[in-house]
């Protein structure tokens, strides 16, 4: 069904909603209007409710909204992209995970949920916003400052975790990749790819041992010819168990060798 049109606005209120969203704004807030207009708080807010209810804008969460284009076929569901609203709504974020490795071509697999890290507080990991689904989870400032790549959508700029980055947040986090067995094709795209060297180098700096079980584990798993990278895990493989996917079941045989249970089942990729 065809959503409706924004409702009527008065000249008065055209003025004033035109002062507010001048300069092609992306993102509106109650201070915008208070900068715009010169009203209180309140009454900013009271606008912003107002022009939502008519269509003219939607509301991204609690005091921030985004303007609705007037050729938009279905204003009630028009939304930007679901990068450019993270970066509003979650800033200082980064992308990872699917997300980054699409971007940088590490796998061929299109997923509707975006993956982002945020310093802010993070209360569910699983968020719809403005008909986009996103997947989040928290990171210190002191993580946000390497591996990181900015692009450009128009004049937004985002942060993006490069190709080495993306694949230690997944060894990490596997989830974030889609599960190990999705993380491990993307391990090895990137390394026909790219250097193995900085996989050892973002390892430590992320501190956490157990991405050197799964990721010496994953190179033999896969047959791959990368011996320095094998043995630089070796060095870094922390005492216990770890699971191998910790979404997969809790069973497995266990390779004492990297320390690992391994519930999924890792295959080589065939020669293309």
């Amino acid at each position: 069904m065809m959503m409706s049109k924004p409702a009527g606005i008065g000249a008065r209120g055209r003025a004033e909603l035109t002062a507010v969203l001048g300069a092609h704004r992306r993102f509106v807030t109650p201070t915008d209007v208070v900068g715009a207009l010169g009203v209180d708080a309140d009454t900013a807010a009271k606008k912003l409710a107002r022009w939502a209810a008519d269509g003219w804008l939607r509301r991204a969460r609690r005091g921030l909204y985004i303007p609705v284009p007037v050729d938009a076929s279905s204003p009630a569901a028009w939304s930007e992209d679901a990068l450019i609203v993270a970066a509003a709504v979650w800033s200082p974020c980064y992308f990872t995970g699917w997300t980054a490795a699409n971007h940088w071509a590490l796998t061929e697999q299109v997923f509707r949920t975006t993956v982002l890290k945020t310093t802010g507080r993070v209360r569910v990991s699983s968020v719809r916003l403005l008909d986009h689904d996103y997947l989040l989870s928290h990171v210190s400032a002191e993580a946000m400052g390497w591996g990181m790549k900015t692009e450009w959508q128009g004049e937004v700029r985002l942060h993006v975790a490069n190709p080495a980055r993306t694949v230690v947040d997944i060894l990490d986090t596997p989830r974030l990749g889609g599960g190990i067995r999705h993380g491990a094709e993307i391990l090895g795209s990137y390394l026909d790819d790219h250097h193995p060297a900085t996989l050892v180098e973002y390892g430590d700096r992320l501190g956490n041992r157990t991405v050197f079980k799964r990721l010496g584990y994953l190179v033999e798993a896969l047959e791959q010819d990368h011996a320095e990278l094998v043995a630089a895990c070796r060095e870094r493989v922390s005492a216990g168990v770890s699971l191998l996917d910790p979404d997969g079941p809790n069973d497995g045989r266990r390779v004492a060798r990297w320390g690992l249970r391994v519930n999924v089942r890792i295959e080589p990729e065939e020669p293309s």
